[in-house]
């Protein structure tokens, strides 16, 4: 893993759904989401053979702000097939939206899928938020890398744990 100097995400990249229930899943990859973070921190994920390097993102909120993100994402979850989002920084994409199985981590979790028209079948972002307390780690892997395996995001919910 690689921890990254850079902040995350730029004030302009502030991205809106079209449809307003699918704005929990805009608000991930928005500079200015509903919930704003206390602190964020976040690295990447380089898997051993060159595969596609995944991050790991993990962002702390006032009491309560975490447990009520990730609810509206599971909502989001339930009535988003597609995702059609544009950012104020000029890109717009639309991607199919998959709620997907998720193992028993952290306080909370929920995994979905992003697959765009133009990728391959079978070639999906898969992103796993695992909320600890007032923390959430969103797990991005892209389409070409490898699922991360659970027992490092359990780890990590540990390591959060210990430090809360």
């Amino acid at each position: 893993m690689t921890p990254q100097a850079e902040p995350l995400m730029e004030d302009v990249d502030v991205v809106t759904a079209a449809d307003p229930s699918c704005q929990p899943l805009a608000d991930l990859r928005s500079g200015k989401p509903r919930h704003v973070a206390v602190g964020t921190a976040w690295t990447t994920v380089e898997p051993p053979g060159g595969d596609a390097a995944g991050s790991v993102v993990l962002t702390s909120y006032a009491a309560g702000e975490a447990k009520e993100k990730l609810r509206e994402v599971k909502r989001a979850l339930g009535t988003c097939n597609e995702l059609e989002a544009s950012s104020q920084r000029g890109w717009s994409e639309r991607v199919d939206v998959k709620a997907l199985p998720t193992e028993a981590v952290g306080n909370e979790s929920a995994s979905f899928s992003l697959t765009s028209p133009l990728q391959s079948p079978g070639k999906e972002q898969v992103m796993t938020l695992v909320r600890t307390g007032n923390t959430l780690a969103v797990y991005m892997i892209p389409p070409d890398g490898n699922v991360l395996p659970v027992s490092l995001m359990k780890e990590q919910h540990e390591k959060l744990q210990g430090a809360g």
